[in-house]
């Protein structure tokens, strides 16, 4: 599907997104406070960093981490239109942000949108639900590639993503396919979405967006010249004991090591990796 007909890229979702995204995902402001505070730590006593927020949405990943370190010159990306119009409003009213930010509207997965920033002159990148819009793992790696490129040493690349096993058949993307059922429910209990809406939101998340376990997108990572620094994620329990309640009860991150990553297959609501250059 082209990227101009995808779900997030309608005037109608772009200015709604903010009104319903931290009721309908509870674990969503926990895990971009989750990476504000490790990169926090990370970047203690540095001013200035320059940013890209790579698929930036409404700005949320970019604004949260500007309270807790230090922001410079910013640029923010994103395939939609009507999404960086709200993103530009809201950096624009954010005190940690400072002017001018730079704003340009594409896709990350056309060389041309970041071709022309100089290697090693980033200091942060940041990419929340966004590259699960790849959907083939050489291409991920090829971005990440680039990403790397960009990045200063010691600099950090952040990565949350909706993960679980692609298999259908599998437990783990049975644990993701019952969470989009019960947000879809959310959306209908709080009148976010009509009917068709939701239909089609499903439809965005079944058969649009691309599922990575953590794992694969850790070993990705590492072949593109990252190493995980930091991971965490919202892990969502078995199906069969995922209901609506226990559900909006995910309301933190779990610290995840590299052990408990590898040895299964888990499905999490935000899978989080914040990677540094080596």
């Amino acid at each position: 599907m082209p990227v101009e007909e995808q779900y997030y890229t309608k005037a109608r979702v772009a200015h709604k997104y903010d009104v319903y995204i931290g009721k309908n995902i509870p674990f969503y402001w926990p895990a971009l406070h989750f990476i504000a505070d490790h990169l926090a730590a990370h970047f203690r006593g540095r001013q200035g960093l320059v940013v890209l927020d790579l698929g930036c949405g409404t700005a949320n990943h970019c604004i949260t981490v500007s309270k807790k370190v230090s922001v410079g010159p910013l640029t923010l990306v994103d395939h939609s239109a009507a999404i960086l119009e709200v993103a530009q409003r809201k950096v624009a009213e954010a005190e940690t942000i400072p002017a001018p930010v730079a704003v340009r509207h594409g896709s990350f997965l056309e060389p041309a949108t970041l071709a022309d920033i100089e290697a090693e002159s980033v200091d942060l990148i940041l990419s929340s639900l966004t590259l699960d819009h790849i959907h083939e793992d050489e291409e991920f790696v090829a971005l990440l590639r680039r990403l790397h490129g960009i990045l200063k040493p010691g600099g950090c690349f952040v990565l949350c993503e909706k993960s679980s096993s692609p298999d259908p058949s599998t437990p783990s993307w049975r644990s993701f396919a019952e969470m989009i059922h019960i947000r879809g429910e959310n959306n209908r209990r709080h009148d976010f979405k009509n009917e068709a809406e939701i239909a089609e939101w499903k439809q965005h998340n079944f058969e649009e967006d691309v599922m990575r376990p953590l794992s694969l997108s850790w070993t990705l990572a590492e072949q593109a010249g990252f190493q995980v620094e930091t991971a965490g994620g919202a892990v969502l329990p078995p199906a069969e004991e995922l209901d609506y309640e226990r559900f909006y009860e995910i309301d933190f991150i779990t610290p995840l090591d590299r052990a408990r990553v590898f040895d299964t297959i888990e499905s999490y609501g935000a899978g989080i990796l914040i990677c540094s250059k080596r």
